[in-house]
Parts: C-alpha cells; sequence; structure tokens
C-alpha cells in the first residue's frame, strides 16, 4: 500500500483550504443544504480516488478507476449546480465555475508524484483563495488567504530543509527549525497586520468613475445604460431627448401605479386607526371626486406622520402584476437600511416631525472629475477621515416618492452627468429628495457616499442629555410609561455609561420580545405591545426611542427599507430591495450631532460598529479577568516547576515504553537524556557524538559514568550486533539515574 509522504498530505491540505475559501460567497447565498452536500461529496469522492490509487500494487485497474474518480471530482460542481436547479435552488454558475477550479487543484494535489505537478496544485489553489478574498465582503473571508500562506510557507520552508539535508549531510546541522511557537507567532502577526490595514487601502473606483447610468444615457455615451442594474432599456421612458436626466414628460408617468412608503407600510403593518373628529363638513358626489387627489392625500399623510396604532393590513400587494418587483436595487453591503423619512415628535401614538434642522444647501465638490453634492454638515468628517467612506448605487425602480433613500450617514449623492446643484436638496427630517419633481425619475442611479464610525466613537460620543428625559413621555399614559421605566431598571444599570445602557434595553427587546412580522398578531397600541410583548418593528422603534430619551439621548424614528442579506443576487451583482422589505428603526444623535442607528427588532442584523482593538482587548479584559489572573497564575506555576513535572513526563513515558521494540526504546532513552540536560542547562554541543558527551557529562560520579560507558557498548552491540537484553536493561538503569537534578548536581561539582 502506498503511504502518502508529507509533501502530498500539505498539498492536498492547501487544495481543500482552496475549496473551503469559497464558503462566505455562497453559504450565506445558495441552499445550505445543497452547498453543504456539494462539499461533503467532493472530500468523499477525492478520499476514494486517494484511497484507490494506494492500492495500485495491489489492483490492476485501480489506475482506471481512480482516474475515472477523478474525473467526476472535476465535473462534481457543475453537476450539483444542475440538479439543485431542477429542485429550484438555483446556484450561480459563477460559484459551480469557482468550485469547480477548486477541484481541479483537489485532483492534481491528490495525483500528484512530482515536485512540478505539486506547484501547479499550489498554483491553483492559492489563486482560487486570492481571488475568493477579494470578491467577498464577508469580515472573516480574510482568514482563508492568512491560513493558506501561513500552511503554504510551512510547506515551503520544510522542504528546503530537506533538502539540503539530503544534499549535504556532513556539512550542514540545522539547530532552528520552523517551530509550532514560530507558525503561531507568524499567525499572530498576520492577523494583526490584517485588522491594522483593514479599510485604509484604495477605495472603489465606482465613487471616482461612476460607472452605473441613469435613467438616460443610451447605447453611444454609455453602454452599459443598456443593461443598468438587472433590467433592459424598453422601460426608458424617453423617446425624443435620451441624453436628458429624467425624462419624465413622457405620458407613460402621468397615470403612474407606483406605490408610495406609505402604500408599502400599510401593506405590511396596516393603514392607522381612523379617529373620530367632527367637524361642519358637505358631502361631494361620486362624480366630483378625482382618484388622483386621493392619492396625493395619502401620501402627504405618510409623509408628514407616523402612527404607531395601527388595524390589521389588507394586503393590497401592489406590484404583483410588476415583471419586476422590486422598489429599488442596492449595489452595495447588505443588512443595512435606506432611511427615506423620519420623525422626531411623539404624542403617544403618533410621530411627527416638528423640528426643522435647517441644512444648508448641499454644497459641490468634484471628486475624479465627476461632480458630487454634499451635505455641509457632514462634509467637515469627511475631509478630516477620507478612508471612512463606503460608496453604494441605488437604481430606482418603482418608488413613487421624491425621497432617495439613503443609508445611515450618507454625506453626498451623485447622478452621473447631472451637475444641476438645485436638482438635490436635503428635507426638514435631514434626508436627501428631488426638490420640484413629483417622485425621482425611475432607472435613476444614484451614487450614494456614507461615512462609516467605529465603535469607539459612539461611546465617546454618545452623551446624556438631561434636558432630554421627558421628551415623548409627557403625552402618554401612567401606564405605559410606568412599563417603560421598568423596563429601563430591569436593564440599564446606573454604573455603565448610556451606550451600555442603551444596549442593554436594546438587547432585552431582541431577546425577549417577539416580532410579528406580517402584522397580523401585532399589538395595536405601544400599551399592547409592552404588555403582550409582542408587535411591529414600529412599536419595537418607538419603545427604543422612548427609553433612549428616559436615558437622557435624543432619538428619532426613522422610516424605509431594509436590504436583506439573502437578497443579493451574485449573477446580477446587487439586491432587490421589495415592498415586503418596508422598515422602521430607530436613530440616536451623538454630541457633534451625527445620527447613528439602532436596530431593536429581532430578525434584523444590527448595525455594524467595528471596535478598535484597544477596545476588544479591554472589553475581554473585563469580562473574563478572574480567568486571565488565574491563567497567569497557573502559567507561572507550571514554568515555574517544568523541570519537575517534565521529568516525571519523561519518567512516565519511558516506563510506558516496553511495547516498543529494543532500537526503538535505544532511541527514546537517548532522546530522554538529551532532553533532561538541555533543561539542566548541558545541552549536547553541535557536532559532539552521543558517546563523548555521555563521557563529559558524567565524569563528575563514577558509579553514573560506568553506567553511561555500559550502555553505550551495549547500543553499539545492539546496532552492530546482538545484544537486546542487555542494552535495554542499561538504558532503565542510565534512564532513571540521570534525572535533572543529577545532571545539575554533577554539573555543580565538575564546575567546582
Amino acid at each position: 500500500m502506498q503511504v502518502w509522504s508529507r509533501k502530498k498530505i500539505e498539498t492536498v491540505a492547501l487544495a481543500i483550504l482552496g475549496i473551503v475559501s469559497v464558503l462566505p460567497l455562497r453559504y450565506f447565498v445558495e441552499s445550505q443544504v445543497w452547498f453543504l452536500g456539494e462539499m461533503g461529496s467532493l472530500l468523499v469522492v477525492s478520499a476514494t480516488a486517494a484511497w484507490v490509487l494506494s492500492l495500485g500494487d495491489r489492483w490492476s485497474k485501480a489506475k482506471h478507476f481512480s482516474i475515472f474518480a477523478l474525473l467526476v471530482l472535476v465535473l462534481l460542481p457543475t453537476l450539483f449546480g444542475l440538479v439543485a436547479r431542477g429542485f429550484g435552488s438555483p446556484i450561480a454558475f459563477e460559484m459551480s465555475a469557482l468550485s469547480t477550479f477548486g477541484a481541479f487543484s483537489l485532483a492534481i494535489a491528490v495525483v500528484a508524484t512530482t515536485n512540478r505537478t505539486r506547484a501547479a496544485s499550489l498554483i491553483t489553489s492559492g489563486f482560487l483563495v486570492l481571488f475568493c478574498a477579494s470578491i467577498s465582503d464577508a469580515s472573516y473571508a480574510i482568514v482563508f488567504p492568512v491560513a493558506w500562506m501561513l500552511l503554504c510557507v510551512w510547506h515551503l520552508v520544510a522542504n528546503h530543509w530537506e533538502r539540503l539535508e539530503l544534499a549535504m549531510p556532513a556539512s550542514v546541522q540545522r539547530s532552528h527549525g520552523l517551530r509550532p511557537s514560530v507558525a503561531l507567532l507568524t499567525l499572530l502577526v498576520l492577523v494583526i497586520g490584517a485588522y491594522a490595514v483593514s479599510g485604509r487601502g484604495l477605495k472603489s473606483e465606482r465613487l471616482l468613475f461612476g460607472f452605473m447610468p441613469t435613467s438616460g444615457g443610451s447605447v453611444w455615451s454609455d453602454p452599459a445604460a443598456r443593461g443598468g442594474v438587472g433590467t433592459g432599456d424598453a422601460a426608458i421612458a424617453a423617446k425624443d431627448h435620451a441624453e436628458a436626466f429624467g425624462a419624465v414628460d413622457s405620458d407613460v408617468f402621468l397615470e403612474s401605479t407606483d406605490t408610495s412608503l406609505f402604500d408599502m407600510a400599510n401593506d405590511m403593518i396596516g393603514e392607522p386607526m381612523k379617529k373620530s373628529i367632527w367637524e361642519k363638513r358637505q358631502a361631494i358626489g361620486n362624480k366630483t371626486a378625482i382618484s388622483m387627489h386621493e392619492r396625493a392625500a395619502k401620501s402627504e399623510q405618510g409623509g408628514g406622520a407616523f402612527s404607531t396604532e395601527r388595524m390589521p393590513p389588507k394586503k393590497h400587494l401592489h406590484l404583483n402584476d410588476a415583471r419586476e418587483p422590486a422598489v429599488v436595487q442596492w449595489d452595495g453591503p447588505t443588512g443595512i437600511r435606506l432611511a427615506m423619512q423620519r420623525y422626531d415628535t411623539f404624542d403617544g401614538s403618533d410621530w411627527s416631525q416638528s423640528k426643522d434642522p435647517k441644512n444648508e444647501t448641499l454644497v459641490r465638490g468634484d471628486i475624479g472629475g465627476a461632480p458630487w453634492f454634499f451635505e455641509p454638515s457632514l462634509r467637515q468628517f469627511l475631509t478630516h477621515q477620507p478612508d471612512a467612506v463606503s460608496v453604494g448605487l441605488l437604481k430606482v425602480i418603482r418608488l413613487d416618492s421624491q425621497r432617495i433613500p439613503t443609508p445611515m450617514m450618507s454625506v453626498g449623492i451623485h447622478v452621473k452627468e447631472v451637475e444641476r446643484q438645485d436638482f438635490f436638496g436635503i428635507a426638514e427630517d435631514g434626508s436627501y429628495f428631488m426638490p420640484g419633481r413629483d417622485r425621482v425619475p425611475s432607472l435613476t442611479v444614484v451614487h450614494v457616499a456614507s461615512m462609516q464610525i467605529t465603535e469607539d466613537e459612539i461611546r465617546d460620543r454618545l452623551v446624556t442629555r438631561p434636558e432630554i428625559g421627558i421628551s415623548g413621555f409627557d403625552q402618554i399614559d401612567e401606564s405605559t410609561a410606568s412599563m417603560l421605566q421598568d423596563l429601563i431598571l430591569t436593564t440599564a444599570d446606573q454604573d455603565k455609561t448610556p451606550a451600555d445602557q442603551l444596549a442593554g434595553c436594546v438587547e432585552k427587546l431582541r431577546s425577549e420580545f417577539i416580532f410579528a412580522r406580517d402584522g397580523e398578531a401585532a399589538s395595536s397600541s405601544l400599551n399592547e405591545f409592552l404588555t403582550s410583548r409582542s408587535g411591529g418593528d414600529h412599536l419595537f422603534a418607538t419603545t427604543v426611542a422612548l427609553l433612549a430619551r428616559k436615558l437622557g439621548l435624543p432619538s428619532r424614528l426613522a422610516a424605509g427599507f431594509y436590504v436583506r442579506p439573502d437578497a443579493f443576487d451574485m449573477a446580477a451583482g446587487h439586491a432587490s430591495v421589495l415592498p415586503r422589505d418596508i422598515h422602521v428603526w430607530t436613530e440616536v444623535q451623538l454630541d457633534d450631532d451625527r445620527w447613528i442607528e439602532i436596530e431593536p427588532t429581532p430578525g434584523y442584523l444590527q448595525p455594524v460598529y467595528r471596535p478598535s482593538l484597544w477596545l476588544v482587548a479591554r472589553r475581554w479584559a473585563a469580562a473574563s479577568w478572574p480567568f486571565l489572573i488565574g491563567g497567569i497564575m497557573a502559567f507561572g506555576s507550571v514554568y515555574l516547576t517544568r523541570r519537575v513535572w517534565i521529568d516525571w513526563l519523561l519518567t512516565l513515558s519511558w516506563s510506558f515504553s516496553g511495547w516498543l521494540p529494543p532500537r526503538r526504546r535505544i532511541q527514546l532513552a537517548i532522546r530522554i537524556i538529551e532532553t533532561r540536560a538541555r533543561l539542566a542547562g548541558q545541552a549536547r554541543p553541535v557536532g559532539k557524538t552521543q558517546r563523548a558527551w555521555l563521557e563529559q557529562l558524567t565524569i563528575a560520579d563514577a558509579t553514573i559514568s560506568g553506567a553511561a560507558a555500559r550502555f553505550c557498548d551495549a547500543a553499539d552491540a545492539l546496532c552492530f550486533g546482538n545484544g537486546e537484553d542487555v542494552a535495554t536493561s542499561n538504558a532503565t538503569g542510565l534512564v532513571g539515574s540521570l534525572q535533572i537534578r543529577t545532571i545539575n548536581q554533577m554539573t555543580q561539582e565538575s564546575t567546582s
């Protein structure tokens, strides 16, 4: 049976790591069952092929069967992709191609017999690992290239020393090899270095050049305009002036069936409960009413106020007849929120916007020759932190609103070829919109630049303001206020920072309350939500906003869309945001007037605020200080008593070595003696024979010196003659005599 060499094992391990590197790209996007089945099948088929190859000297057909198994191995990802599509779980062909590339690398590693073929496997697996890490948005994707490089360095260094030892055994003596401690230190340095440079490299060229099309454009001025982001150019309304931005003068858009944010909210959580307010009125005939006026009134109501008291939804589902059901399409990080409307005043049942931030007009700034329009109050942060910016692309499909959905801390927007400053503005609630229009033209692609903030900044700038404490509480009934106060007392420790207190409230809501996703079982009021502990996301957001104000933190309600992680289409390169992705969350203000997101609703990913390495270390130390102190004391004790317990372990290992062949026992005895001498500071010098070293080591004690001479004679007789019983018995006596304390004593006597 063929025994695998170290080189083959390491090459196969690197190839397997290359296949596993596709995990961040596929595991959370595709069906996990199909993905795990494919990975398991690849390992089983490759193991079968390797086992059959090892039977080559005993089975004449082994070579032919192994070739067939390796062919199946390479074709397996494609077969899984076709079968999965047949069962309604599509696997992107690009992902199948990556897995096929990895399977090809694994097949080469299994059959490799020369350094050249093993090098081919290393090159293919290394390319796959680096390529997958470069196109992945997952923060942990860097683990795979780091692990691959560490293992590859181990493989190359080991081969280097192996070649030297075989070529010049008489003149080369290796004294320091690639030890596990060195490998772990290298891994630690790579991880720290990757964390230090993360997010500080070159930014996407999309910010500089803006290659995505607007609703205008043509195949001549911008070839991508015909494809857009997942839709064709058939829906572009422009006929006479295709180059003009926002060609909305066509009759196609005059009687639009697009749904507004208010309509989508009604579909998910129901319409606001009607209040009985009697005023003077006069009946109007049906022929006099105009349906479009009703739609305008509803849109104004949706934009001006947001009620927390709702009726069960009727499920209108306005977009069932649309070819493209998406409201907007987003090319950027997923698991985020795109805000359209914000409210800062709560009267006990309804949210409204009363404060006017009085933002100045957007200011223009050219980046790479492209005109960008920035919010003046946030542009200063962009100047001081140019690397802390991410850019996403938003394509409006069927959104009946003049507002532009944008991520948290959006600092500026850009639409290709649009240079007019009056095309964009900031609404009274701080949201971006297009003034002078009924809505953002369909198929418009907007580049949005947003600031990234660290958790350290949030903890430093989340400062309580005592005057905020009663804002919103004076409008709710005593029962609701009492339950909110009890919620704070049971979660927010007064000794903690405001950030920790707010995080405690959010964690309690996410862990002990139930999110009624369909709205059918949702509570109709805030009081009922706190009593039943079940309700819609608007009630979760309202609760956290009020709790934040009770803690002295300015807060407001935000409504918009949630970009689901599973909505990202790998083939199209964007995520489709549907009407059911309407979402409500909370925003809290920092002391520098910036607003951060708070996600209290279970099932939605919380905003990612990356902590610094120093903050992570402090948290870990604060949470694990008893274990840390105990570990340091235990490690110190182990280190100080290392000679005692290592000596005991060596004695124990010799006691259980009776089953070994005589020559192996002699080798073990030599290793035990050399280890004890090294711990005693008397390591065998390089190039000195074991007999000469033992004679010099035991010269101070005549009894042990005689035992060492007899041991060396018996070992020579065992290797070159027949002296098994004498050799093992002498080895036992010498191992028992040459303990660490004995070597130390002999060394002191010899010195004196």
